[in-house]
């Protein structure tokens, strides 16, 4: 009976299951029901419960078991787009649309399952919060507890199962206060600033530390790099990277973190346009400093990025990578380009997560 998932039964089946004499007369049987019982309760009271146990999950399909969530926008009108993406097939599949368009907001992903979508509404700050449940039977994008603070621009993190919301702008100045989701409580708090207002910066989470990386304060690109430490409620500075990067892409695959791209404010001297870095540097805890790696193949500014069977993804960015990803292979240290059917999007930003079960 432990193997049976009782939680994901709908609550008619749980209830007609519960009269069963077999299962009323097995104190452990009973314990079952009454843990599903009570996630239904904790369901109806709450959007956001987190699975207590394999019985709260539904099973995985065989073989590829992640796919990318993708967000983007279109060039020509402020329509905005969500899909699944799964780079084993390369195919792509709509996802559950979100009412406003978050181009300028931070996502973040607990347990490969509950997507959130933080501030940045239709390119202004916002306190405004939605959550995606992969796992739904319906999914859908539905509202949580408000920030405490208006953000945009904003960095998004998960530390032991809560979303933080570091720094980002709220509509006049630039920011560095953070604010966690408490999920016992379903609220917002705020923890330790930051020690540098960051706006357009990226974070990383290594070694349960959250890094806030680069980004931009007082009008000028940052090359400066903090570590936030849970247990200390503290926020510690590390090694600046060697290039100054706001709208820096961050990623951690295999106990290194990777700085992507950016914008240095340098100006190409003929078009008299902004000159985005196709750069990439690793920071390696063990040795605390930063190194180049090879250069991805088109200059980005703000990509999402993402990590998925030990390659990193890079998608999209502002002009001229908007409707292209690269796929970073750290055995070998190349990248490989990879361009989407859709014409006229920007892709600004793609989280990792479970399989949804009605994802054929």
């Amino acid at each position: 009976m432990e193997h049976v998932r009782l939680p994901l039964l709908k609550p008619d089946i749980l209830f007609n299951i519960s009269k069963e004499p077999l299962l009323k007369n097995s104190h452990k049987c009973k314990d079952y029901i009454i843990e599903a019982l009570h996630y239904y309760h904790q369901k109806s009271v709450q959007h956001f419960t987190i699975p207590k146990t394999i019985r709260f999950k539904p099973r995985q399909f065989d073989g590829f078991q992640k796919v990318l969530l993708m967000f983007s926008k279109s060039n020509t009108s402020p329509k905005c787009y969500t899909e699944w993406y799964d780079p084993a097939t390369k195919l792509r599949k709509n996802a559950p649309g979100i009412n406003e368009c978050r181009n300028y907001a931070g996502f973040g992903v607990i347990n490969d399952q509950f997507v959130f979508a933080v501030g940045g509404v239709n390119g202004s700050s916002s306190k405004s919060v939605s959550m995606l449940d992969v796992s739904s039977q319906s999914p859908s994008w539905v509202p949580m507890a408000d920030m405490l603070v208006s953000r945009k621009e904003l960095g998004v993190g998960v530390l032991d199962d809560c979303i933080y919301a570091v720094g980002g702008c709220d509509g006049n100045s630039v920011l560095k206060s953070v604010e966690v989701f408490d999920i016992n409580f379903q609220k917002w708090r705020t923890v330790t600033s930051m020690s540098t207002k960051r706006s357009g910066f990226g974070v990383g989470v290594l070694n349960n530390r959250l890094y806030a990386v680069g980004g931009v304060a007082n009008g000028q690109p940052l090359r400066s790099v903090e570590y936030y430490d849970p247990t200390l409620d503290i926020w510690t500075p590390v090694a600046e990277m060697s290039e100054r990067r706001q709208g820096v892409g961050v990623g951690v695959l295999d106990g290194l973190m990777y700085a992507i791209g950016g914008d240095n404010a340098m100006v190409d001297i003929k078009s008299f346009e902004r000159k985005y870095l196709k750069s990439v540097e690793v920071y390696r805890p063990s040795d605390g400093v930063w190194s180049s790696i090879a250069d991805m193949n088109l200059r980005r500014c703000l990509p999402g990025v993402a990590v998925l069977d030990g390659l990193l993804y890079v998608f999209g960015g502002e002009k001229p990578s908007v409707d292209t990803f690269e796929i970073y292979n750290p055995n070998t240290n190349t990248w490989t380009l990879e361009k989407l059917s859709r014409n006229g999007v920007q892709i600004y930003g793609g989280v990792v997560v479970d399989r949804p079960h009605h994802y054929h």
